[in-house]
């Protein structure tokens, strides 16, 4: 009001002096409330009655388009005036339409009268324009600041919630469980509550139990629990979590399912199984948690009894919270469902943390996000609140209003609107007497510097004279020329750049070993994809980390190993490994670089990181090959060898003994045979000189010849056959066929070592479709009563060399070398092999060859 009151009243003062006369003003005298609001109005109308005047007086038309924007803006003003709570869209709206619309009004028509005067002098003109372009930048200037301030406001408050929740949620996970845990080991420890719990004194447990809960009480617990050695229920007291009330936070009722779910939580398993004491937050409900602490409670040596407590997580705690933060506002949710928030009513799960993907939460500790909650803006952080072992029990939103950067804004747009104004003022008054002289030139440097700012860098200010204008002039035709070249080969140089550039990072990312290169400082400043894998660490998370961050080296025994990458230095480190974040752990082989500036000055390193576990894996089946070869080599020679000692030791030995011997070396030399030849015809097989027979093989009469000759050689076992009669006959190697159901049957005895059936089958599957009624395939199954298969272990069970127990004290030999042998021929006849296998009750395996294309159910 005063500073469009003091503008219209030096227009008037302006005009009254332009005529050189007094011109009378009638006063009006305003009857109403707060007569002030009128000021403005009544100075323009006094401005327009002197424009009217001096009009009539001097015969000057600019004069009188003046007196009708003063109009215009005063009719406006009393409009205001009189209704100065007028808004759009309100009941009084027509007003506020009338009042703003009368203003523009009368400012199109002072621009008018305003551009009249700049076109008629070449100073107005260039106090105008340098008025203009000031009042440009200083726009320009103080909207990019006050966005940079209100950016930086934003990400400050954003970053302090966000710290306020890692340690709001610290505090609960950590510093709570440990003070629970601290009271209820004190009371576990009084005398007076051994004896009752050795008593079983019920009764004076549940007083006991009673005065822990109480207002009175020493001890802030809100549930106790005393269960006996086991576990089991005693007693319990308490009450259930607080829920927001007309009146504050109250009291709701312990139901029996939470005291059951606070018997079977983790914490009191673990105490349970055999720990002493445990703490951590735990779901109690499908709406309540809490922090449960459970202890054991010892008389002496002996366990008498198990005492949990506990705090609930509630709308106390978000109390606690937002008090000893300030105006933050706090939320509980679980399973994204509001159980205690301070936010407005009717503040929704989906209004709090909606849009947050779940797995945002697995991978950081808080989100931090600007929200609008209801009618209001806040700066809102989230985090999962997550017991011990990792799993999540609840989440904690912490929102602070947003106000601070609207009243920020205010304040900077109020500073700079001011300072603007003094300014403006200041260089307006300047400005009007430099001169028209230095007019010209200054408005070609401007409509060239603009240009130039818009990156046309071949525009040339047509500037000349012997003065400092002229020189400034030059001097920028000058700096543009510079600067072109100097663009132009930026561009030529950023070209080179990008293309070297993407060609290192192409090379980078497609080493097949882990690279990590790092700045002076050990922050990371490269991380290729197959470091990725190593670590587990995403590029994004790694970069700008101290490496030993991102690295974490330990050795065979997990002890931590200092790589020389973290010291900057030289060397290659074998035998180490890289622990991940879920605790698995790579064995690598590391080589550390320096890497150093044109002065010779360290400027960083690199390390390379290969992944050795293929070499440790290979390494390890050698071993067990090497130590299963040399056993069940070393066992068929020892009785070779000892018979064989004997014979010559003895001159004269029973012909009974004799042949008894000769019937060991036999049998020894047949299994001798036997290993060699499996590893003959597998390494064959392997390098592709052995390709399978294809002849017709009755499968039937081998698999009766098969039985009845395991029938001898496993006299513990009852083999028992089944073949279908009338079966097809199969295209094949016989040899090869006959070898792969030996190690099946062989199998079958070595793991069943205590005896039982062994059932061998032999059946028709019949074919679908066209081949309908015609046998597709014949299946043969072995079936033992033995140890079983467990059914992790099933997908190795065919692998090369190997052995569900590989170690040297193993109960059973082979060289783990059987049934890849079988899976080999079995695949080379175009056959499947399934298994299906019970641990303790015994392992059945089915192959299944194709039968002859000519065959029926004649043949």
């Amino acid at each position: 009001l005063a500073l469009r009151t003091a503008g219209y009243a030096l227009a008037f003062i302006g005009v009254v002096a332009s005529a050189g006369a007094t011109v009378p003003v009638a006063g009006v005298a305003f009857s109403i409330r707060e007569p002030f609001v009128l000021a403005p109005a009544g100075a323009a109308v006094a401005l327009a009655v002197a424009s009217f005047a001096v009009s009539a007086k001097s015969g000057r038309r600019d004069i009188r388009r003046l007196g009708l924007a003063a109009v215009a803006i005063a009719a406006s003003e009393v409009l205001n005036g009189v209704t100065p709570q007028a808004r759009f869209g309100s009941t009084a709206g027509a007003y506020a339409y009338a009042a703003h619309g009368l203003l523009a009004i009368g400012y199109l028509v002072l621009g008018s009268w305003l551009w009249t005067g700049v076109r008629s002098s070449i100073r107005t003109r260039f106090v105008a324009s340098f008025v203009a372009l000031l009042v440009l930048v200083v726009l320009t200037l103080s909207t990019a600041l006050t966005g940079v301030i209100s950016n930086n406001v934003q990400s400050s408050e954003l970053k302090t919630v966000k710290t306020q929740l890692v340690s709001a949620i610290e505090g609960i996970e950590t510093t709570d469980a440990r003070d629970l845990v601290q009271s209820t080991q004190n009371v576990a420890a009084q005398p007076t509550l051994k004896g009752y719990f050795t008593s079983h004194s019920i009764q004076d447990l549940r007083r006991t139990a009673a005065t822990f809960v109480s207002k009175s009480s020493f001890f802030d617990y809100d549930f106790v629990v005393m269960m006996d050695p086991h576990g089991g229920a005693l007693v319990y007291d308490g009450h259930g979590p607080f829920i927001e009330g007309k009146k504050g936070p109250v009291p709701t009722r312990l139901k029996n399912t939470d005291v059951i779910n606070i018997i079977g939580s983790d914490v009191v398993s673990d105490v349970v199984r055999g720990n002493q004491i445990a703490a951590n937050p735990q779901r109690i409900s499908q709406s309540s948690m809490a922090v449960v602490s459970a202890v054991e409670v010892l008389n002496g040596r002996k366990r008498v009894g198990i005492l949990a407590t506990g705090r609930y997580i509630d709308a106390l705690t978000a109390e606690k919270i937002s008090n000893s933060i300030g105006s933050t506002r706090v939320s509980l949710l679980i399973d994204r469902k509001v159980v205690a928030t301070e936010l407005p009513s009717g503040a929704t799960s989906q209004a709090i943390i909606g849009g947050i993907p779940r797995t945002e939460f697995a991978t950081q500790k808080a989100i931090s996000q600007q929200r609008d909650i209801g009618a209001h803006s806040y700066f809102t952080a989230a985090g999962n609140i997550k017991s011990s072992s990792g799993e999540t029990v609840g989440t904690l939103v912490l929102a602070s209003p947003a106000s601070i950067v609207a009243k920020t804004r205010e304040g900077v747009t109020q500073i700079l609107f001011i300072v603007a104004m003094s300014v403006g003022a200041v260089v307006l008054v300047l400005a009007y007497f430099l001169g028209g002289r230095i007019t010209r030139p200054i408005q070609v440097l401007t409509q060239t510097a603009r240009a130039v700012r818009e990156g046309d860098l071949s525009v040339h200010a047509d500037v000349s004279g012997e003065d400092e204008v002229g020189q400034l002039g030059a001097t920028f035709n000058d700096m543009t020329a510079a600067l072109s070249r100097m663009t132009s080969d930026l561009r030529d140089a950023a070209r080179e750049e990008h293309e070297l550039r993407a060609r290192i990072e192409t090379i980078i990312e497609s080493m097949a070993d882990a690279l990590v290169a790092i700045d002076a400082d050990k922050n990371v400043l490269a991380f290729n994809r197959e470091a990725e894998i190593i670590t587990s660490m995403s590029a994004a998370d790694a970069i700008g980390r101290p490496v030993t961050d991102v690295i974490c080296a330990v050795g065979a025994q997990g002890e931590d190993v200092r790589l020389p990458i973290f010291d900057l230095s030289e060397g290659s480190v074998g035998g180490v490994f890289v622990e991940q974040g879920s605790g698995e752990r790579v064995p690598v082989a590391v080589t550390s670089a320096v890497l150093y500036d044109d002065r010779g000055e360290i400027a960083g390193g690199v390390a390379v990181l290969r992944d050795m576990t293929r070499e440790r894996e290979i390494e390890r089946m050698k071993s067990e090959f090497l130590s299963n070869i040399s056993h069940e080599l070393r066992t068929p020679l020892t009785p070779i060898k000892g018979y064989a000692e004997i014979l010559n030791r003895k001159k004269e030995i029973p012909p009974e003994k004799t042949r008894q011997f000769a019937k060991g070396i036999m049998e020894s030399t047949q299994r001798l045979e036997r290993i060699v030849e499996l590893l003959v015809d597998f390494s064959a097989m392997e390098a592709g000189r052995m390709a399978p027979r294809t002849t017709p093989i009755d499968i039937g009469a081998l698999v009766e010849s098969l039985a009845t000759q395991f029938r001898s050689r496993a006299p513990r076992h009852e083999v028992v056959a089944a073949v279908d009669t009338k079966l097809p006959k199969v295209i094949g190697d016989e040899r090869l066929l006959k070898r792969s159901l030996e190690e099946v049957f062989d199998n079958a005895v070595k793991f069943s070592p205590h005896g039982g059936t062994i059932t061998v089958e032999a059946r028709a599957a019949m074919g679908n479709g066209k081949a309908h009624g015609r046998p597709k395939a014949v299946e043969v199954s072995i079936a033992d009563q033995g140890i079983g298969i467990p059914p992790e272990d099933l997908p190795k069970i065919f692998s090369d060399f190997q052995q569900l127990d590989g170690s040297e004290t193993r109960a059973y030999g082979g060289l783990g070398l059987g049934l890849a042998f079988v899976q080999r021929i079995v695949d080379a006849h175009e056959g499947t092999v399934k298994v299906d296998s019970t641990v303790d009750e015994g392992t059945r395996l089915t192959i299944s060859i194709p039968a002859a294309a000519a065959s029926n159910g004649g043949e």
